[in-house]
């Protein structure tokens, strides 16, 4: 129904920003998007390995004996299956990292791709976190095999600060999961390896109490299964008339600020007919544990029909990278597009 107070949130969550526990509402966007030629998220055909000529790294900074180290966070962990909405996402926490030395450090981040996917890097900060993420120009094709050599021991961040520790990550994407809910329309439809399965009656955020869901482009960050809900989160007292609490079968969350999908029995009666939830996309058991047993973390999920569109977060708040268009995403770039050979 509503949102939520969940518990051990993964690795790959933790990337994504702090958590907070709400139903949509809790932790508005750090970075709010202006409306852009975001690029387009219902396509999920795979990116064409179009001839490229890579630019050359410079030689990244070293820094013997750094007075602080940094340990940048990976996702996803090897050996991991995800969907192919998932970024490869690194972040130097509370570590912001000069631009004059993002050329080298991308330099030292080797991905390599089977089959072969150009994609580009792109630099954000986001509340004192630097996050530099990895995508193709389009969503990942099915069963791309993903390897990151990431050479950072040693290579300077900043004044007297440097990175610690060489890493290599390898993940497979997943068979193609895009689902996309209209608003308007109160349903949810689900694309798997280009076949339509099933169209799902949902329920929404209620706008009209400012309980809108983030309209956008997001990814499963987390199948949590049930988490338990609760109004408090949000600073909303439990015997409000807009209060909640309760625990919620089949939950998978999208937003670090507490958006998810997931089962809401105690809202049956408005499936495809109005939105009242406090930012979540809430459907039936039957429907939610079969979407449940389908879905991979970085699964995509596109929201459109908002009456008031409040934007997905770009950055610090999920995965919202397929918001921004290729221009954009090659704009926050040092080097451009890498080949993935």
């Amino acid at each position: 129904m509503r949102l939520t107070r969940a518990v051990g949130l993964s690795a790959a969550l933790a990337l994504s920003g702090p958590a907070v526990t709400a139903c949509g509402g809790g932790a508005e966007a750090e970075q709010r998007p202006a409306k852009s030629s975001a690029a387009s998220p219902s396509a999920p055909a795979p990116s064409s390995p179009a001839p490229v000529t890579e630019k050359p790294a410079p030689e990244a900074a070293l820094l013997k004996g750094a007075a602080r180290v940094v340990r940048p966070e990976i996702a996803p962990a090897d050996g991991e299956t995800v969907g192919v909405g998932q970024p490869l996402a690194i972040v130097f926490k509370q570590q912001k990292v000069s631009k004059e030395l993002r050329a080298g450090i991308e330099g030292r981040l080797k991905v390599s791709t089977s089959p072969q996917v150009p994609g580009a890097w792109h630099w954000n900060e986001t509340k004192g976190d630097t996050r530099v993420h990895f995508r193709p120009e389009k969503f990942w094709p099915a069963g791309t095999r993903v390897t990151l050599d990431a050479r950072l021991a040693g290579v300077k961040l900043a004044e007297g600060t440097a990175a610690t520790g060489d890493r290599t990550v390898s993940f497979t994407i997943g068979d193609s999961m895009v689902s996309t809910v209209d608003l308007k329309a109160r349903k949810l439809t689900v694309v798997r390896n280009g076949k339509t399965l099933r169209t799902i009656p949902v329920s929404g955020g209620d706008e009209s109490k400012g309980f809108g869901t983030r309209e956008g482009i997001k990814t499963i960050l987390a199948k949590e299964g049930k988490v338990v809900m609760d109004s408090l989160s949000i600073g909303i007292p439990r015997n409000h008339p807009d209060g909640f609490y309760g625990s919620y079968e089949y939950s998978m969350r999208e937003t670090v600020s507490g958006e998810f999908v997931h089962a809401a029995p105690d809202n049956a009666e408005s499936f495809g007919k109005e939105n009242v939830s406090h930012g979540c996309i809430g459907m039936s058991t039957d429907d939610a544990k079969w979407l449940y047993g389908l879905s991979l973390k970085g699964d995509v999920v596109q929201v459109t029909g908002s009456t008031k569109p409040k934007p997905m977060d770009r950055f610090g708040n999920g995965y919202g990278d397929w918001n921004l268009s290729w221009e954009e995403w090659l704009e926050g770039s040092a080097l451009g597009i890498r080949t993935g050979a």
